[in-house]
């Protein structure tokens, strides 16, 4: 009886502890001490749509000079008031000379940027394989500024340029083409005396043109270097003209002359000076006769070059051209018998091998020299 009473009174206990838990299990938990799961929502839309704005940024950045590179011939660099102009040269030759010999590869760059609709300005930004070091196992040149001019286009017959960085004769050509050309600068340098292909420090000159006639004038400055005596000019001035006449549609004969000198005669001593003379006969747009003249005279010796010079040098066909020279940098009693060829390939690259006869005296050594320019 005792045994049945005790079975009794644990099934109800049980029972009491199980209605017990049911009715817990409505109960609402606890509060927890951790982050609200709603500021974890919110806080993560808000990074979720800063990402989305970030990511459509960048999207319309890229929309945008994909739809300028389509609309442009050149790439998205080619503006109306800018352009870029770039050229990479590779020089090489193979003689038993190596005095005059330079090979190597270079790169130019050119920016033109319109200003008040007529005027222009130039920059010009170039990587030379002398500035490289091959001790510190320089991988690349620098970039240096070379050339800075201003060409402020007055009227249709006046103009007037300033080059306070990096001048040449040619920048003040009466022809607009060979103004440019210069720039982006030609293979072979034996068509053009020495002096007006030389680098000065600033000049600043005038461009006069009408139909048939063109002149211009101007003046450059370049340092002498170390003078050896106290009284010595430290800078020299250089002189240039150029006169150009439309004689036929075709026909144009050009004369240029330049002088150069101290800028400051001294008195103790016989300054270096010189001059050349440069005439042209552009048959066409393509074919050209040239010959040129040019002394220098130091103070106990005086050096004579010149040279005689034809190239037909078409844009879409084979092209040659032949030079008799006398006198080099380094040899000036040296003569010289070039020929070429100019091949374009497309409208970004030209090829130029050519066969250089160096002769001194009774000896001839031929060289055999490639130059290579690709536009970009």
């Amino acid at each position: 009886m005792e045994a049945a009473w005790a079975s009794a009174v644990d099934r109800a206990t049980g029972i009491a502890d199980c209605t017990k838990r049911f009715f817990l299990s409505f109960r609402r938990p606890p509060p927890q001490s951790g982050p609200n799961p709603i500021d974890i929502l919110k806080r993560l839309q808000r990074q979720a749509f800063y990402d989305i704005m970030q990511l459509r940024e960048r999207q319309e950045k890229v929309e945008r000079v994909l739809s300028l590179w389509k609309t442009s011939k050149s790439g998205p660099f080619a503006e109306e008031s800018t352009r870029v102009k770039g050229v990479i040269n590779v020089t090489g030759s193979l003689t038993r000379d190596s005095s005059d010999a330079d090979s190597g590869i270079s790169s130019r760059f050119v920016f033109q940027t319109t200003v008040r609709k007529k005027d222009s300005l130039f920059a010009e930004l170039v990587t030379d394989h002398r500035f490289m070091s091959q001790e510190n196992d320089h991988i690349g040149s620098p970039l240096v500024l070379s050339k800075v001019m201003y060409l402020s286009n007055i009227s249709d017959s006046l103009s007037v340029a300033a080059v306070p960085v990096g001048a040449r004769c040619d920048d003040f050509s009466t022809d607009p083409n060979i103004r440019e050309e210069h720039w982006l600068a030609s293979l072979r340098s034996s068509l053009r005396p020495p002096l007006l292909i030389k680098r000065h420090k600033y000049a600043g000159g005038l461009i006069l043109g009408s139909k048939n006639f063109a002149a211009s004038f101007a003046a450059l400055i370049s340092t002498a270097g170390n003078p050896l005596n106290a009284g010595e000019a430290s800078r020299v001035l250089t002189g240039f003209g150029q006169t150009s006449y439309q004689m036929a549609d075709d026909l144009r004969l050009t004369l240029s002359a330049a002088w150069h000198g101290p800028s400051v005669i001294s008195r103790t001593s016989k300054p270096a000076s010189g001059g050349c003379m440069d005439f042209e006969l552009k048959i066409d747009e393509d074919s050209r006769i040239g010959a040129w003249i040019e002394i220098n005279k130091k103070s106990n010796s005086r050096s004579l070059r010149w040279a005689l010079t034809l190239s037909d040098t078409p844009e879409d066909d084979l092209g040659w051209g032949v030079s008799l020279r006398r006198g080099t940098e380094a040899k000036p009693q040296r003569f010289q018998v070039e020929g070429f060829l100019n091949l374009h390939l497309g409208k970004k690259a030209v090829l130029q091998p050519a066969i250089v006869f160096n002769v001194d005296g009774r000896r001839c050594t031929p060289a055999l020299v490639f130059q290579s320019s690709w536009s970009l």
